[in-house]
């Protein structure tokens, strides 16, 4: 499906660090905005988020902690949601981490049960490949 076209001046000094961006990361100049822009209205939307790289690609994180948001969900769910044992698991989370983190969720919750998926089996897999190792050390 095609894309609506739309133009937009931007201020010289903007445009030369998303050339830079893109030539840095082998992107289109149009695909490197687009991500910018939706990580901006992201972080408008659930204050207390931003965006880092990580090994996986950019990653949503919980301000002040440098958690993933995956991370965070993950913990929570093993908890089954008591507030006060995943205190004691994240124990610098807070209540505001933990409350971003969940409405980052409920809004892209596919998107952290993607990364949750993804890292358990990056995690199985390097797992496996340690163990492998030590039988034949």
């Amino acid at each position: 499906m095609a894309t609506p076209t739309k133009t937009l001046r931007l201020r010289p000094r903007l445009r030369a660090e998303i050339e830079r961006i893109a030539k840095r990361s082998r992107r289109s100049f149009a695909e490197v905005t687009q991500d910018l822009l939706e990580e901006a209205l992201r972080m408008r939307q659930c204050p207390g988020i931003y965006f880092a790289d990580e090994i996986l690609g950019r990653e949503a994180k919980v301000a002040g902690t440098g958690l993933g948001v995956w991370e965070v969900i993950r913990d929570y769910q093993a908890v089954k949601g008591n507030e006060r044992k995943l205190a004691r698991v994240l124990p610098h989370l807070g209540t505001v981490g933990l409350k971003s983190a969940l409405l980052y969720y409920d809004r892209y919750a596919s998107e952290i049960d993607d990364a949750i998926a993804e890292n358990e089996a990056a995690f199985r897999a390097l797992k496996a490949g340690a163990s492998g190792l030590a039988r034949h050390a």
